[in-house]
């Protein structure tokens, strides 16, 4: 008889990691008496049942469940968006939580399921706008992941087996390309065919949307790879540029919230878990930032705007000037009480503007030079967070103001000495570029953290402590370490993936593959 260990971990492996292609998932569809009853009833998935599953891998995929997790309690500090102030959450210190990394069952239990029953009765023509937009939905969510862990189950998921193989991150994003190339040639050639229509909760079935989606999505991952495979992404970043990004604020994915699907930022901070990072408090208030009172609010204790130091102790968390009143909460639309209203952002217009400009210093045809892409990344972003004096928003791209020493408990510097105004050496627009684009996508943690292990901007101040032996306070954490829950799970898969790391451990200071930062 086989012990309790081994049948936990073939349970566990397929419950969890094996998603067959063709399960169908009755709970979501509306003949779930007949399939219950007759399973040899059920010929194929009708149209209006495949739409009803792409809500769920909407919300799963995103993370709008889980943002206060995965995203608030790692990215969101990692990237210093935010800073940690609730004494019992130590993740703001580098410690890996495991039970807070809902991002992994997320996508493989509660994502994946959904899109592939969609992708494969949908393939071959079947209904091509709905398998296109599903495509890229598929390659968001594994981006996610990926770019959490570096090489995660993903060519081998739906087989019939207790080992699902590991596949190393180059291989992943090659195929995203793929993906992503196939899937925008479909859609345009299929914008009339309706794909999910009200069930679409970001564009509400609008396929001309989409097709913008897909390729700034294809432009995000071809500046990710552009250190390690520069002629790949060169190539791919002026396909997606051809095929048409995102240009106008109306052209941003944002996920619509209900009392069904609340706003996990908004349901965090309610908790008083987080507040304003120094790094936040540097920039924003440095260069009199427009957006700082949409993005945050004045601390109870004075009326002005203070942020805290990342990686607090307990000790320095419970000093006055460090407590919950004397330091920024996020802005009103951010607030719990907006949770169920405030759209979450699932991809930012002026995100794709900032890619160009840093393509375009690279020498790639991104429609501009990098000077003019990057001050309509910084118009498109004030518009985006309700910033609409043109007065306003001109003076503060010829800004010349310097980031400021923050007003708080510990000696801190200015973050870095530049200007809003483009400068003339190219590594300073560089870190322009990168420090601009890191305030735009607020409160999108997962690609900040993301954006700034691979360009090295903006700055980022030391932690005060680190309590992760395998990384120094003085250093950013570059990856999630593989899950104990996966381990028991498909550990002959884990050890083998191990190696796929590219001769680093795994611990959290080794680099994902397209890692090649000089910053530390």
């Amino acid at each position: 008889m086989k012990s309790q260990k081994s049948l936990y971990r073939k349970w566990a492996s397929r419950v969890m990691l094996l998603i067959a292609p063709m399960l169908i998932l009755t709970a979501c569809t509306k003949n779930f008496e007949e399939i219950n009853t007759n399973p040899s009833g059920l010929k194929e998935l009708t149209a209006p049942d495949l739409r009803s599953l792409f809500p769920g891998a909407l919300v799963t995929g995103l993370g709008a469940s889980y943002n206060e997790t995965t995203m608030l309690l790692f990215a969101g500090v990692y990237s210093q968006h935010f800073a940690g102030t609730n004494p019992a959450q130590e993740s703001h210190r580098y410690v890996i939580v495991q039970r807070w990394m809902d991002i992994w069952p997320g996508t493989y239990v509660s994502t994946m399921p959904k899109l592939v029953n969609i992708i494969e009765a949908t393939k071959g023509g079947k209904e091509p706008s709905m398998n296109a937009v599903a495509r890229m939905w598929k390659v968001y969510a594994f981006m996610r992941l990926t770019d959490y862990f570096g090489p995660i189950p993903y060519s081998k998921i739906g087989k019939d087996t207790t080992v699902v193989n590991y596949d190393d991150q180059k291989s992943i994003y090659f195929d995203f390309f793929k993906e992503l190339d196939e899937a925008t040639n479909d859609l345009k050639n299929n914008l009339a065919k309706p794909s999910f229509a009200t069930k679409d909760l970001i564009y509400n079935g609008d396929n001309a949307k989409w097709l913008k989606f897909g390729n700034t999505l294809r432009l995000r991952l071809a500046l990710r790879i552009s250190d390690v495979e520069p002629a790949k992404a060169k190539l791919e970043a002026e396909k997606a540029f051809a095929g048409g990004v995102m240009t106008e604020v109306a052209d941003g994915a944002f996920f619509k919230t209900s009392a069904d699907f609340p706003h996990g930022l908004n349901n965090f901070m309610g908790r008083n878990g987080s507040r304003m990072s120094t790094s936040m408090e540097s920039l924003l208030v440095g260069y009199n930032d427009p957006r700082l009172p949409k993005l945050w609010s004045p601390a109870l204790s004075d009326g002005k705007f203070h942020g805290v130091r990342n990686g607090m102790s307990v000790a320095q968390q419970n000093m006055p000037q460090n407590s919950i009143n004397s330091n920024s909460a996020v802005g009103p639309k951010y607030q719990p009480v907006n949770m169920n209203t405030t759209p979450q952002a699932v991809m930012y217009a002026s995100e794709a503007y900032f890619l160009r400009a840093e393509g375009a210093l690279n020498g790639w045809n991104m429609g501009g030079t990098a000077q003019s892409l990057y001050e309509k990344g910084i118009e498109t972003s004030m518009r985006e967070h309700e910033v609409t004096d043109a007065a306003a928003i001109a003076n503060y791209i010829n800004g010349t103001s310097l980031p400021i020493a923050p007003d708080n408990a510990f000696p801190t510097p200015a973050l870095t000495d530049i200007p809003v105004k483009f400068a003339s050496d190219p590594e300073k627009q560089r870190e322009q570029i990168g420090t601009q684009k890191w305030i735009a996508l607020f409160p999108e943690s997962h690609e900040a953290w993301a954006s700034i292990r691979r360009s090295g901007y903006p700055k980022f101040y030391p932690l005060l402590n680190s309590q992760n032996p395998d990384i120094a306070p003085d250093m950013m954490i570059r990856r999630i370490s593989f899950l104990d829950r996966e381990i028991i799970a498909n550990g002959v898969a884990v050890k083998a993936a191990v190696p796929l790391l590219g001769g680093g451990p795994d611990n959290v200071a080794t680099r994902l593959w397209w890692d090649k930062s000089k910053s530390k």
